[in-house]
């Protein structure tokens, strides 16, 4: 078995602790939003946590990316934007997440920041909820025509 298999394999199945983390923010954001709460400390340690998974998900995308993308030659022959499984994986896959791993490093800077409770919570839940939608649109889910992965990643 290959080191990219493994690679994949961690990646696939830390994608459901992003999606939960992200969900756990997000609902904790818009509850602390509407319910007038106080931020609490709880609330920046699960967007650290959030933030920590993002960034591990990141490295490991990056060397799928190599192994997967880039040493195989799935770059090459000019036919990139027109073929949907190269681009998937060269372009929306990998730009969509980066853009939401973005959206979560900004949203965590919020969270850190010397502001009233209200404007933290509001603006960490959008930054958190765009990011899940993109998370959301850019999986490989499995089914998904071309591009589909095990739901339930497997080892072999």
């Amino acid at each position: 078995m290959s080191h990219s298999n493994y690679i994949i394999y961690f990646h696939s199945i830390l994608r459901y602790l992003i999606l939960l983390f992200t969900l756990i923010v997000a609902v904790q954001s818009l509850a602390g939003m509407l319910g007038k709460k106080k931020f609490k400390s709880s609330n920046k340690q699960t967007a650290l946590v959030l933030l920590i998974c993002c960034d591990l998900q990141l490295l490991l995308g990056l060397a799928l990316y190599y192994f997967r993308v880039y040493a195989t030659g799935l770059l090459n022959g000019g036919d990139v934007m027109s073929n949907s499984y190269k681009r998937f994986w060269a372009v929306e896959h990998s730009v969509g997440m980066i853009i939401a791993i973005i959206l979560i490093h900004m949203g965590y800077a919020v969270a850190k920041k010397n502001m009233d409770d209200d404007r933290k919570f509001k603006r960490l839940f959008w930054f958190v909820f765009i990011a899940l939608v993109i998370f959301a649109a850019t999986i490989p889910w499995e089914g998904k025509t071309g591009v589909g992965r095990p739901n339930i990643p497997h080892l072999s």
